[in-house]
């Protein structure tokens, strides 16, 4: 039987290496043991060998973790600070951008200032010592005993007419600059004998600056008299820099030592007693920024400050402070810079100011609100009396002058209506004109100056008489919730002088004047005989027929005008007609000339619409604006000769350079003769026609006029003229009822009470060669010789000249 293997005993490599290593057993053993143990020393040894591997792993990770979060720091630090200073950079290129434009073209939104009419003197001229002196005061000149400043005068009552000396201020005219002056006015009952300079010789012309009668402000809120640096006191800038910024000419822009002086100040007094800002900080906050307080304010301020002083000088950064310091507020407007504040408080130009008064402006510098004089004088005075300290140690002021400006009172003047209310029927005027003359209203925000042909003397008259005259007819004639409207112009300009709109006078509201049209009643007469004189066969002797007469119209219906008194004269002459402004004769002739011919008269006169030839035109059925009946009276004053109205003689900008210049040309639209008889008869109508109580009123005074009253009484009119001045006033309702006024019972009531408080001049017509003087019979119409019946000496044509006319029954 087979003996079994395993499978040790069949595998041959097993069985040598067994008897190989049957002798070496110990060897073998030993040799294993300190492998063993050689492996277990290396095991013993390996954990603190990792460890301080892994410590220099750690080490050098976190020094290249250092470096590289340093080098991230730097790159940030290095790209931060390159965009930093490259936003700064644009940002100073932005600031300087929108600084130098701002600081280059116009800083401010000045208003447009609206001067009044200049008083003129010449010798000879029609005018009294009483309206200089009316004028004077307007111009808060200062009477006293002997002249040593500009603003004053003095009347000299010892010689046998009342003359006066005036120191007249400089002013820039739009015909270019005037020096102040002395001169001498020579009165001689109403008239100016003679004019003289400070040496006695004899001027051929003078003249006052303009009293400035309102400023169209714009909607910025913001007033301000622009006043270059050289005209501003020496001692105004002196004290300024004495109190706000005593090293202005020598920092830039921003004052380092200012800034810690001014925090010791404060934080010694435990409260905010001091301001570290430099006016050119001041002026980079009012100019450029808003007055919050944040820190951002605060360095947009200084790099402004820094800005300015780099680019412009110190003069032209102090002449900019000084117009826009803010120092007050006027109802809705703010009062900025020294010029219009020194108005503003004192009613005076700043060349004018004292020292006392210097020191009050500079003082509100530091808070108009609190320190306002009107408000709070006992604080503003302390505060005052500060600056004259001030002055007083830097010896601005001896310590003589010191005692004196301090012993002074404050004599701060009244704080007026704001002239835009005190004229408002005038100023919408002459705003109107405004915008048609300078449509760009940048131009008209820059500082335009507006000369005007506005009498303050006229206005003021005016106004009173419209308000007194209302009242007296609304008591005396049983007339209620009456209106009127009232222009004057002057014609040797055809300027307007005056304008009322509102029994209110200081009513801003609808102009009564330029918009209110209503029919003109007999207003429209002297078309009608002007067109009439203007033919040969017409003279003022002419018979009319004063009868009854009916028309029909296309439509079938029947117009039948009548005469006020409802009475009929048969046959009278045309003068005569004219100045009782009867109707009928009216009537009878312009239906003899044609009523468009009529129509024509009025459109030469300076109506400038289309006129209906209805025949009720004969009659006034024809609707105007005061100012429109204006303009046709002044065309009749000035014989014939037209002018278009305006209120505006010249305009400038604010350097004196001008922009417009009224040219008072006039055009012939009627000839001498028919002008002459027209205003012939017009002179008539005042002194025995229906405007005859001017007789008595002004017997020695030669008026022209014209009274008008429409159906039922509604409207009351005259227009009038003497040798300088037409006026046209308008007496109504609203709601056009019935006033129970005629024209010479309203209308002509409100002229006589304007011309008492004025200086009327007779009318001093020249007869044309081609008119002379012949007797004319009423009842026939023809020339005869004195005491052929009813005879009258009337002007008349060369042509019609009978040098001996015969009687003729």
């Amino acid at each position: 039987m087979a003996t079994k293997k395993t499978p040790e005993s069949n595998s041959p490599a097993k069985d040598k290496i067994s008897k190989k290593t049957a002798g070496k057993k110990e060897p073998v053993k030993k040799s294993a043991a300190k492998k063993v143990t050689a492996k277990k020393a290396v095991s013993k040894k390996s954990p603190t060998k990792k460890k301080s591997a892994s410590k220099k792993q750690s080490n050098k990770a976190n020094k290249s973790l250092k470096a590289r979060i340093f080098s991230w720091l730097f790159s940030v630090f290095w790209k931060s600070t390159l965009a930093f200073s490259l936003c700064a950079i644009l940002y100073f290129i932005y600031l300087d951008s929108k600084i130098t434009r701002q600081f280059e073209g116009n800083k401010w939104q000045l208003p447009a200032q609206i001067y009044a009419r200049a008083m003129t003197f010449y010798p000879g001229q029609y005018l009294s010592s009483d309206e200089v002196i009316w004028e004077l005061n307007r111009l808060n000149y200062s009477q006293v005993n002997h002249i040593t400043n500009t603003g004053q005068y003095v009347i000299d009552k010892n010689k046998a007419n009342q003359n006066i000396r005036i120191y007249r201020r400089a002013f820039e005219f739009y015909t270019g600059p005037e020096s102040d002056s002395i001169i001498e006015l020579v009165f001689g009952g109403k008239r100016l004998v003679a004019i003289k300079d400070n040496r006695g010789r004899l001027l051929s012309g003078e003249k006052l600056e303009p009293v400035q009668i309102a400023r169209l402000s714009n909607a910025t809120g913001q007033d301000r008299e622009f006043v270059p640096l050289e005209r501003m006191p020496d001692m105004l800038k002196d004290t300024l820099q004495v109190v706000e910024d005593k090293d202005f000419y020598t920092h830039h822009g921003v004052s380092p030592l200012s800034i810690l002086r001014a925090l010791y100040s404060n934080i010694k007094a435990g409260r905010t007693v001091q301001g570290g800002s430099t006016l050119t900080q001041q002026l980079a906050k009012n100019f450029y920024l808003s007055r919050e307080r944040t820190l951002t304010r605060k360095v947009n301020e200084a790099f402004i400050a820094l800005i300015l002083d780099y680019r412009y000088s110190k003069d032209q950064i102090l002449e900019a402070y000084l117009n826009e310091v803010y120092l007050g507020q006027a109802y809705n407007q703010g009062v900025h810079g020294m010029g219009l504040a020194s108005e503003f408080y004192f009613a005076k130009p700043i060349d004018e100011l004292e020292f006392d008064q210097i020191a009050l402006l500079v003082g509100l510098v530091k808070g108009p609100s609190f320190y306002n004089p009107r408000r709070y004088p006992e604080r503003a005075m302390k505060r005052r009396d500060l600056v004259l300290r001030l002055m007083a140690q830097s010896q601005l002021i001896s310590p003589r002058e010191y005692k004196q400006a301090l012993n002074r009172p404050l004599s701060i003047v009244s704080l007026k209506r704001s002239t835009k209310v005190a004229h408002p029927g005038y100023l919408d005027l002459v705003s109107r004109h405004l915008k048609t003359l300078l449509p760009d209203m940048d131009t008209i925000d820059a500082g335009v100056r507006v000369f005007t042909y506005f009498d303050l003397q006229k206005q003021t008259a005016m106004e009173h008489s419209v308000v007194n005259s209302l009242y007296y007819l609304e008591k005396r004639k049983t007339a209620d919730k009456l209106q009127a409207a009232m222009i004057s112009v002057n014609l040797q300009s055809a300027g307007v002088s005056a304008l009322v709109a509102d029994r209110n006078t200081a009513y801003s509201g609808f102009n009564r004047v330029l918009d209110a049209k209503r029919n003109i009643g007999s207003l429209v007469k002297p078309a009608v005989y002007l067109t009439a004189l203007s033919e040969p066969e017409y003279s003022l002797g002419t018979l009319l027929s004063d009868e009854p007469i009916t028309l029909n119209d296309e439509l079938g219906r029947n117009w039948q005008p009548v005469n006020y008194d409802r009475k009929y004269r048969g046959n009278m002459p045309l003068y005569k007609a004219f100045s009782n402004s009867i109707n009928l004769p009216a009537v009878h002739l312009g239906l003899e000339l044609g009523v468009e011919n009529v129509a024509k008269t009025l459109n030469k006169l300076g109506i400038n619409q289309e006129i209906q030839t209805y025949p009720s035109l004969l009659l006034g059925a024809v609707e105007l604006s005061s100012f429109q009946v204006a303009q046709m009276y002044t065309t009749l004053a000035l014989s014939g000769h037209y002018q278009k109205l305006t209120t505006v003689a010249a305009i400038t900008d604010s350097v004196g350079n001008i922009l417009h210049q009224h040219n008072a040309q006039s055009k012939a639209v009627f000839s001498k003769e028919s002008t002459y008889l027209t205003r012939y008869a017009m002179k008539k109508v005042t002194r025995e026609g229906t405007a005859k109580r001017l007789k008595s009123h002004f017997p020695t005074i030669q008026l022209a006029g014209k009274t008008g009253t429409t159906n039922n009484l509604r409207d009351s009119w005259f227009a009038g003229f003497d040798q300088n001045t037409a006026t046209v006033i308008w007496v109504g309702r609203d709601d056009n009822k019935p006033t129970s006024l005629t024209g010479s019972s309203g209308a002509l009531e409100l002229y006589i009470r304007y011309l008492k408080q004025l200086n009327p001049e007779s009318i001093a017509d020249t007869r044309p060669s081609s008119i002379k003087w012949a007797f004319v019979n009423e009842e026939t119409g023809k020339q005869a010789p004195p005491g052929c019946g009813t005879v009258v000496n009337l002007p008349v044509r060369v042509s019609e000249f009978n040098p001996k006319p015969k009687c003729e029954n």
